[in-house]
This record gives structure tokens, sequence and C-alpha cells, in this order.
């Protein structure tokens, strides 16, 4: 079953603070249709956060976004109308949504994505990750080296000093960035 294999390249993530929430995030490679994939969540008939990979390091960067936005929501504190712009938006070192957008989202320079659908029902997770299986014209990958990430953007991006790296590693900086912001 085409559905099946392609539910193994999917990643779960678990979050501890979250449980009742399911997290899939699924990667894709050369994808060539950003265009219509943006007007798909701008209409939200597409229910995913559509994130550029190069700036993604890691499931531990990631998950600590998505905690961060969960804990948002659940505490009615969101900068924002939508769940996934919350993830995106605490992905972000800055509180200006725009430049979250074109710093972390799906943009015209992405070439490789990231795609983050939740919810709290398991067979809802499944549809909405069906739903951008089928619209993403792109490989489906399942790396086990991890994300392919821009790391000197990524240290620009989030204001990672030498000094900071000398205490810990780009990661280490990072997650630590989103979680105190």
């Amino acid at each position: 079953n085409e559905y099946k294999s392609y539910l193994s390249t999917m990643v779960r993530l678990r979050l501890e603070q979250h449980p009742e929430v399911y997290v899939s995030v699924t990667v894709y490679r050369n994808v060539k249709n950003k265009k219509q994939l943006l007007e798909q969540v701008k209409s939200k008939t597409l229910d995913s956060v559509l994130l550029d990979e190069r700036m993604i390091m890691s499931d531990l960067h990631l998950g600590t976004a998505i905690n961060q936005a969960l804990h948002n929501e659940k505490n009615n504190n969101m900068s924002s109308f939508h769940r996934n712009t919350e993830i995106l938006l605490c992905l972000s070192p800055h509180t200006n949504i725009n430049k979250s957008f074109t710093q972390f989202g799906l943009t015209g320079r992405t070439y490789n994505l990231v795609s983050v659908c939740l919810d709290t029902d398991e067979a809802a997770l499944e549809e909405k990750v069906r739903g951008v299986k089928e619209a993403v014209e792109g490989e489906v990958v399942n790396d086990c080296r991890g994300y392919q990430y821009d790391e000197l953007e990524v240290q620009s991006v989030y204001s990672v000093s030498d000094t900071e790296l000398d205490v810990g590693t780009l990661e280490q900086c990072v997650v630590m960035k989103i979680a105190t912001k």
C-alpha cells in the first residue's frame, strides 16, 4: 500500500507537555509547486506548517517551537490567530510575523521543505498528512542524516555569537533562544 509506505517516512514527535496532541513531521526535497502550496496554506485548504528546511536544525529545535506554540495556545497567549502561524512565530527570534514567514516559511527560495501537521485525533492527523502528500510535488524523504540546514544562516538569524558557541553547540544555543523568547 503506497499510503502505508508513506506513513513510514514521516516522523512522529511526542511532546511530553502536550501528550494529547499528535505531531507529524515530513521532509520533502526538490519541491516544484511552491506557489500553489503557498496559496493553499493561505486559503487554509492545506492544514500544515510548511517550513524551509534550511532553517530547521533538528527535531529538538522544531519540537521546542511547537511546544512553545501549544503552551501559548493553551494559556490564551498566542501572538497570532492560528496555531500553525504561532509555530512559525515561535521558531523565529523575532516578533514580526512577516519576518518569521520570510525567514522560516515556504518562499520562492525554498527547494526542500518540512511539513508539520498537528491534531488531537490520530485519524484526522493522518488525513492532514495525506492532504499534504497529495499537494506537494516533490520527493518524500526519510533521511536518517537529519535536516539539511544552512548552519551560517541559522547562526546569523538567531544571532548566535562565537562566545555562545564556546559554551554550547549551535543547536543548544538556538533551542535556548526559542525556549526563553
